[in-house]
């Protein structure tokens, strides 16, 4: 078959442009793996677009955010007065007026809500981000501002406050500092090793501390002009990153990737080394004080991939013994700390928790605050099930009433994985649990979600099972490694003919070093989608014998360019693409022997997650640009997205006359739709 494809043209242009992005993307990844930066592992969150698509009539279609699933990753706390704010790794920034009791979200304009850092200079409130740069709080109006003028790296690690300076620590470009509210930006890099990454800032009166490392040095570094020029500190410490700093009280911590931590009671001239007995593979991430009592987060959450841990631990000696006051703390991760008074406050991978009594008792304080990305969405009867990423600590939630309420349910699933897709196969669910490296497989429940159990033989290899498809009552099971820097996957597909109990890899005819990115079932036929070389280069395969065998049908559609979904509703078959020209939709009616380009009305840069079908409308969700609708099979699509303050969606799930959107950020959504 003769392609016509424009796509196909300019293929080394193309090619070129597409694999600069995704070498970034793994440049980045790479920094992550080793806990230089807390950044998301989810599609990328944003404001809708600038791009005026076509809307339905106002009322037509009215989106609401259900209940959860509540909490949310705290990566930072700030406490101003009576007032408390959050942020999160997904969510944005949240604000409690009542001693955590409830929590509102307070995000508009701002465009990234990964905020790694919140401060105060005199009434102003910052939120650094990792992507966005900073922003500042107008308070009269609840609305972030961008102030990143001079700012030439937006991915924000930490920021600081002396007086009325402030300075922002980044991944890429050092040290910046602003002297009048971050109207203005000046790099502050003199005395810094060359490339410098800087991991944390803590000031102490008119001093400035950082946590940097290069490839040819690293330690603690002091500034005694508000961040103009630094000096490097002799810590003692012939080895190990410095990863964290904190000032308590005069005192200054710095806390090591191995999990020790030296302090100094002499603005960093001399250190001693503290023993906070914290567990193997514990780092310390936080302190706080009330009274007498130094209080101290730690998470293995830099250290680790999936089953975060940590705690609270607490000195009444100055730092010299610490006991742990964990009580109620449910071994989660603890980020950040913040006292309010005499009420200490911990910011954990799975939300906010408060104690009255010095640590000695603590309680979940999540009302309001939803802030997880979901990933997946599933209907089993009554039941709405919706899988959560990494990023907002992992595993299942089941709601039974349209949303009204969710319930974690997590038995016997591994701690803190990511929950990529879900299957049915008669009573049985499936979720395909996981992340890169040492995925974890596919659990599978007969009891609605109560209890989870790993059914894995034969599923051989170190990859993630990323997604899931059945074909009448074969279950498959698609899935992807992350490639090594000049590799390709190690990904494929196997079946399954009895519940999940045994598997086969059912891979003739597909790539052999590939991914497998996106599964699809119509009647017989299952079509599989692969990716190569970093998500540049894609294929789209047809099996019509339960996956003996497979056959490449994808003449039509651009190579280079990665596979965002692939779904069959009704009698048509659609593929999503991300082209290195922006998004792209293609449709088949002739079971991928040919394909047609569709799409009018949806914006050129929006890249389709997932599909939807209500009677014979077409939903598609997008990954920036909210929810769109189809009449026509595809042919043109409106934005309906009345009432949806999260417009990056990534899976959509219909139920009971009910229209479900699992957002990046702020839980589910649900919209009454009609047949």
């Amino acid at each position: 078959m003769k392609s016509t494809n424009r796509y196909k043209q300019n293929t080394m242009k193309g090619f070129n442009r597409h694999a600069a992005f995704s070498l970034r993307a793994v440049l980045a990844a790479t920094i992550v793996m080793f806990g230089l930066i807390r950044s998301n592992d989810c599609v990328s969150h944003t404001t809708l677009t600038a791009f005026a698509a076509e809307q339905l009539e106002p009322g037509a279609l009215q989106w609401r955010q259900t209940s959860g699933p509540g909490g949310a990753t705290i990566f930072s706390l700030l406490s101003v007065g009576p007032d408390l704010f959050a942020g999160t790794s997904v969510g944005g920034v949240f604000r409690s007026t009542n001693q955590g009791e409830g929590w509102t979200p307070i995000n508009a304009g701002l465009s990234v809500p990964n905020v790694q850092s919140l401060v105060a200079v005199g009434t102003n409130i910052f939120a650094g981000t990792a992507g966005g740069g900073v922003f500042r709080l107008i308070n009269q109006e609840e609305r972030w501002v961008a102030v990143n003028a001079g700012l030439t790296d937006l991915n924000i690690t930490s920021l600081a406050v002396s007086g009325t300076n402030m300075v922002a620590g980044t991944l890429f470009g050092g040290a910046f500092r602003s002297s009048d509210q971050g109207e203005s930006w000046e790099v502050g890099n003199t005395g810094f090793p060359p490339n410098a990454l800087i991991f944390s800032l803590a000031a102490s009166g008119t001093n400035i501390f950082a946590a940097a490392a290069s490839p040819a040095a690293g330690g603690v570094f002091r500034s005694d002009n508000y961040g103009k020029s630094w000096t490097a500190l002799d810590t003692g410490l012939s080895n190990g990153a410095i990863i964290k700093v904190a000032a308590v009280g005069t005192d200054i911590f710095a806390m090591l990737a191995d999990g020790r931590v030296i302090r100094s009671s002499s603005q960093g001239e001399k250190w001693t080394l503290v023993n906070v007995s914290a567990p193997l593979n514990m780092i310390v991430t936080s302190f706080a004080v009330i009274g007498e009592d130094i209080f101290a987060g730690t998470s293995n959450r830099f250290i680790l991939s999936g089953g975060v841990s940590g705690g609270v631990i607490r000195s009444s000696d100055q730092g010299e013994t610490w006991t742990a006051v964990n009580t109620g703390l449910s071994n989660q991760g603890v980020q950040a700390l913040a006292a309010v008074g005499t009420n200490l406050f911990a910011g954990t991978v799975g939300g906010a928790f408060r104690s009255t009594n010095q640590g000695e008792n603590w309680t979940a304080i999540n009302a309001g605050m939803i802030g997880q990305a979901v990933a997946a969405l599933a209907v089993v009867g009554p039941n709405i099930f919706a899988g959560i990423p990494g990023v907002s600590n992992g595993g299942a939630f089941r709601s039974d009433n349209s949303g009204e309420s969710w319930t974690a349910i997590n038995t016997g699933l591994p701690p803190g994985q990511t929950i990529a897709s879900f299957a049915v196969v008669g009573t049985n669910i499936f979720a395909a649990v996981g992340e890169t490296p040492g995925g974890s497989g596919v659990f599978r429940s007969t009891n609605q979600g109560e209890s989870w159990t790993a059914v894995n033989a034969g599923l051989l290899g170190a990859g993630r099972v990323t997604v899931l498809a059945v074909s009448g009552t074969n279950l498959f099971a698609g899935r992807s490694s992350l490639p090594l820097p000049g590799g390709r996957g190690d990904g494929g597909v196997f079946r399954s003919t009895d519940q999940g109990e045994s598997w086969t890899a059912v891979n003739t005819g597909l790539l052999a070093d590939a991914n497998v990115v996106a599964l699809a079932a119509d009647g017989p036929n299952l079509f599989a989608a692969q990716s190569q070389d970093f998500s540049i280069y894609s294929a789209v395969f047809r099996s019509s014998d339960q996956g003996e065998s497979w056959t490449r049908v994808d003449d039509d559609l651009p190579q280079i360019s990665d596979v965002s979904s692939l779904a069959v509703v009704g009698p048509n078959l659609f593929a999503a693409f991300v082209t290195p020209d922006g998004g792209a939709v293609f449709r088949s009616s002739d079971q991928g022997e040919s394909w047609t380009q569709v799409g009018a009305g949806l914006p050129p840069n929006a890249m389709i997650t997932s599909f939807a079908a209500v009677g014979t409308n077409i939903f598609a969700s997008t990954s920036n640009s909210g929810v769109f609708l189809s009449t026509n099979q595809g042919e043109s699509w409106i934005a309906v997205n009345e009432g949806l303050t999260a417009p990056a969606i990534q899976a959509l799930a219909v139920a009971g006359g009910k229209l479900f959107a699992g957002t990046f950020g702020s839980g589910v959504f649900v919209a009454d739709v009609t047949q």
